[in-house]
C-alpha cells in the first residue's frame, strides 16, 4: 500500500487475481497495520518502531481515517437494550447451572452423583492403599529403632567386657532356681541394669520401644556352659525382644504353643542380638545354633528351657532346667 493506493481495487488486478475478487494486503502492508494497532494508531510511534515502513504506515493511517469519517446512521437505542438484556439472561442461566439445589439434585443431578461416587471411589482406593503402606513403614521404623537399642547394648557389653574382663549378663554362676515353682518369679533383667547404672548406655536402650510395661529385653539366663561359650566370639543368641511365654506366665494365661513370636512387633518376629554383636530380625524363635565351636548346629527354641531330658516342649519348673542350652527371658 502506498499513498496513491486509494484507487479502486480493480485497478490493481493481476493475472492471478481476477477483476472483482477479494483484495489482500502484502506482508509489508500487514506489518504496517499491525504497528499502528500495537501503538494505539499513533503514527509517529509506529514509524519510530520501523522507519522503513513510514510510507505504508502513513497510508494505512489515512485509510483508517477515511473509514472513521464515513457517515453512518446512529445506533438504535432499542438494539442496545435488547443486546444487554440478552447478556443478562445468559449470565442468569449460567449462574443457575452452577447452583445445586435439592430439587435439581433429585431430578437432574445424576451426573453430579456419578462424579461424587467416582471421587469417593478414588478416596477409598487411596485409603485402602495408603493406610497399609503407612502402617508397614511405621512397623519397619519400630523394628529399626529396636535394633538400634540392641546395637547400643552390644557396644555397651563390649566396653564393659574390656573394662571388667567379663559380661554382666554372664556374671556369677547359674542362679539358684531350686526354690522357684515358676519362671514368673525370676527377674532376669537385673543382669542388664548394671549397664545403665554404670553409664555404659541409656536406660531407654534396655527395652523395645513397643514394650509399654518396660519389662526389658529377654537375655540369656546365666549358666556355666553359656558363660564359657560367650567368652569366645560366637554366633549364639544373647539378647532378644520379650519372651512371649514369660509374658503369658506372668499374666496367668496358658501357653498355647511354644513356637510363638514376641509381642513387641505384632507377632511378626523378634530382633536378636548375637554374641558376635550381629543383629537380625528372626521370623521364628527356633534358630539353628552351635553350642560349642566343634559341635554340630542344632535347632534351639530361644524361649523354652530344655529340661533334664533335653526336651523343649514347655516352660517346666525352673528346678527342671538342664542349664546347658540357650534360654532367653526378661
Amino acid at each position: 500500500m502506498t499513498p496513491n493506493d486509494s484507487a479502486s481495487p480493480d485497478d490493481h488486478a493481476t493475472p492471478d487475481q481476477p477483476v472483482g475478487s477479494a483484495a489482500t494486503l502484502s506482508e509489508q502492508d500487514q506489518r504496517a497495520v499491525e504497528l499502528l494497532i500495537e501503538h494505539g494508531f499513533d503514527v509517529e510511534a509506529a514509524c519510530a518502531a520501523e522507519p522503513a515502513l513510514r510510507a505504508r504506515i502513513v497510508a494505512a493511517s489515512g485509510l483508517f481515517a477515511r473509514v472513521d469519517r464515513y457517515p453512518v446512521e446512529p445506533i438504535d437505542p432499542s438494539l442496545i437494550d435488547a443486546t444487554l438484556a440478552r447478556i443478562d439472561r445468559d449470565d442468569a442461566a449460567r449462574s443457575e447451572r452452577m447452583r445445586v439445589t435439592p430439587e435439581r439434585s433429585a431430578v437432574g443431578g445424576r451426573g453430579r452423583w456419578a462424579d461424587f461416587i467416582a471421587v469417593a471411589c478414588v478416596a477409598l482406593l487411596a485409603v485402602s492403599v495408603g493406610v497399609p503402606l503407612l502402617s508397614q513403614l511405621q512397623h519397619r521404623k519400630e523394628i529399626e529403632g529396636c535394633a538400634a537399642n540392641m546395637r547400643a547394648i552390644g557396644s555397651a557389653l563390649a566396653t564393659y567386657s574390656g573394662d571388667f574382663n567379663g559380661r554382666p549378663i554372664a556374671a556369677g554362676l547359674a542362679p539358684d532356681l531350686g526354690a522357684l515353682t515358676s519362671w514368673a518369679g525370676y527377674d532376669n533383667s537385673r543382669h542388664l541394669d548394671v549397664l545403665h547404672q554404670r553409664g555404659y548406655c541409656a536406660p531407654e536402650c534396655l527395652c523395645c520401644g513397643n514394650d509399654g510395661d518396660r519389662q526389658g529385653y529377654a537375655s540369656q539366663v546365666p549358666n556355666e556352659r553359656m558363660n564359657l561359650a560367650w567368652r569366645q566370639p560366637s554366633h549364639l543368641p544373647l539378647l532378644a525382644d520379650r519372651n512371649p511365654l514369660i509374658v503369658r506366665t506372668i499374666l496367668g494365661r496358658p501357653i498355647g504353643t511354644a513356637v510363638e513370636n514376641s509381642l513387641d512387633h505384632g507377632g511378626d518376629g523378634q530382633n536378636v542380638l548375637f554374641a558376635d554383636l550381629a543383629i537380625s530380625f528372626e521370623a521364628s524363635p527356633v534358630l539353628r545354633v552351635r553350642l560349642s565351636a566343634d559341635g554340630d548346629a542344632i535347632e534351639e527354641n530361644i524361649w523354652v528351657p530344655a529340661d533334664r531330658r533335653g526336651f523343649q516342649d514347655d516352660l517346666h519348673a525352673p528346678s527342671e532346667w538342664s542349664a546347658i542350652d540357650v534360654f532367653l527371658m526378661q
